[in-house]
């Protein structure tokens, strides 16, 4: 078994910048309508009645190019290599990852008068975080899942790392509760895949040829696959379940001030009986780093660590939270130009973002450009571009122009980074259609969901708040 190797030197596949797409924030895409539930995706006399990705995944594609971490780690060891910490990090700095890829999202229009649509989506969320100290780092990476993956620039304790991995299948319900106001919903069930919590407050390691030094205290939680492989039985959304709730709002102005915001994913997973949690005390000097004939220094010194771990382990259930964030937007449209200036805030840590969506649009294409800056000290240059039409909508963007360049020119000049650093490249794309008869305005419709029948019924967020209201006698 390999899961004390995994907590202690932090497993992950991929990292990316956080990746939210703020160029689809006030779009009206179907992707804005799922993760803002308060949006419309659906034009009266224009789009059809079924709205879908017809399988056709919404994509980020994210991650590092890492280098050779192998050789740098028998390096490490044949060389010799000494680190630690007490408490807090000198200088601390922050590594964080999102991917968001919807597999199925599938929305309906149901009824004209109060602009009613509902929605369902299946969507794959991972989610990391690592805090490492910024002087006392290596940028080490391994080639495989398997193998450890000291991130970003980290020794193989001086870090505190989280990592979730869950299926999200989700409702959606938005209608407008006036003219000017609507509400909107977005209601999950969750599947976990992998979780992952590391937080050491002493650290020390020393490595050589023949020997590893270990001091360290430190807490962990795990639920992974049995040697870190992701098999396709234990990728289903059957097990370790939970539950989130997306609650968004939308408001124009009588002057065209567009203003937005929504509380998302607020929610938690219940990770099952096959979950792992631990603390570690150990103080263990002269672990000998032995092996077979011929092999590898960093094979010997896995199988140090490994032998290590393995009577710090208790089995039980645990509950943890999901990302919860708190996104505000207000925009105003100038003829072509519409720019959105977004605010993004975590809910259980203090993280937050500000970006500014600047779009030009011409016909079917309209082009963004988004400037950010974040909690961490991080500017990022994103750019998008889209077509779209009131029944057909693509688009391709990058949420770090710049550090996805030079990770692209890495890789068609065959470089290899440096063991002290890391290039990240991001790109998103996603494609979504609709279908059916065409939701008409009554005054012009030959037929209408929702309309002949019904007429007065009252509004579904009308009902709830109705409860407050004073009744007539």
């Amino acid at each position: 078994m390999r899961k004390g190797l995994i907590v202690l030197l932090l497993v992950v596949s991929t990292l990316s910048a956080v990746a939210q797409q703020y160029a689809l924030f006030n779009t009206k895409t179907l992707f804005d309508s799922f993760e803002n539930p308060a949006q419309k995706s659906f034009v009266l006399d224009s789009s059809r009645q079924f709205a879908s990705n017809f399988l056709i995944p919404y994509l980020d594609l994210s991650g590092l190019s890492p280098g050779n971490s192998n050789i740098a780690i028998r390096n490490l060891v044949k060389q010799g290599y000494a680190q630690s910490r007490v408490g807090d990090f000198a200088n601390p700095k922050t590594m964080r990852e999102e991917i968001n890829a919807y597999l199925v999202a599938i929305r309906l229009f149901k009824y004209h008068k109060y602009h009613s649509e509902m929605g369902f989506s299946w969507q794959i969320k991972s989610e990391t975080q690592v805090d490492y100290d910024e002087n006392i780092s290596k940028g080490l990476f391994y080639d495989t899942f398997q193998r450890f993956a000291t991130i970003p620039r980290i020794n193989l304790f001086n870090n505190n790392s989280k990592m979730l991995t869950y299926h999200q299948i989700s409702f959606t319900y938005r209608e407008n509760y006036t003219k000017r106001w609507a509400l909107g919903a977005k209601v999950s069930l969750l599947s976990g895949i992998g979780y992952m919590e590391f937080d050491a407050s002493r650290s020390s390691a020393r490595v050589n040829s023949a020997t590893l030094d270990v001091d360290m205290a430190a807490k962990f939680r795990l639920n992974y696959p049995e040697g870190g492989e992701v098999k396709f039985k234990n990728g289903l959304p059957y097990k370790n379940l939970g539950a989130a709730i997306t609650l968004g709002t939308t408001y124009t102005t009588k002057s065209g001030i567009f203003i937005m915001a929504n509380v998302k994913d607020l929610g938690f997973i219940r990770w099952g009986k096959n979950s792992y949690s631990g603390s570690f005390d150990i103080t263990q000097s002269n672990i000998p780093l032995t092996g077979n004939a011929g092999e590898q220094e960093e094979d010997k010194l896995q199988r140090a660590l490994d032998n290590l771990a393995k009577g710090n382990t208790q089995q039980k259930r645990f509950i943890a939270p999901i990302n919860s964030r708190a996104d505000f937007l207000i925009s105003k449209t100038f003829g072509a130009y519409t720019p959105n200036l977004i605010i993004s805030k975590h809910i259980f840590d203090q993280y937050g973002e500000a970006a500014l969506v600047n779009t030009i649009k011409s016909g079917t294409f309209s082009f963004s450009a988004i400037p950010s800056y974040n909690t961490d000290k991080n500017f990022r240059l994103g750019v998008q571009g889209m077509i779209q039409t009131p029944n057909f909508e693509m688009f391709l963007g990058t949420n770090d122009l710049i550090e996805t360049y030079y990770a692209g020119k890495n890789i068609v000049n065959s470089k290899d980074v440096v063991e002290t650093g890391y290039r990240r490249g991001s790109i998103y794309l996603g494609m979504a259609f609709k279908i059916g008869y065409i939701v008409e305005h009554p005054m012009n419709m030959s037929w209408m969901p929702g309309v002949g029948e019904g007429q007065e019924r009252q509004s579904f967020f009308g009902r709830i708040f109705g409860i407050f209201k004073k009744k007539q006698r």
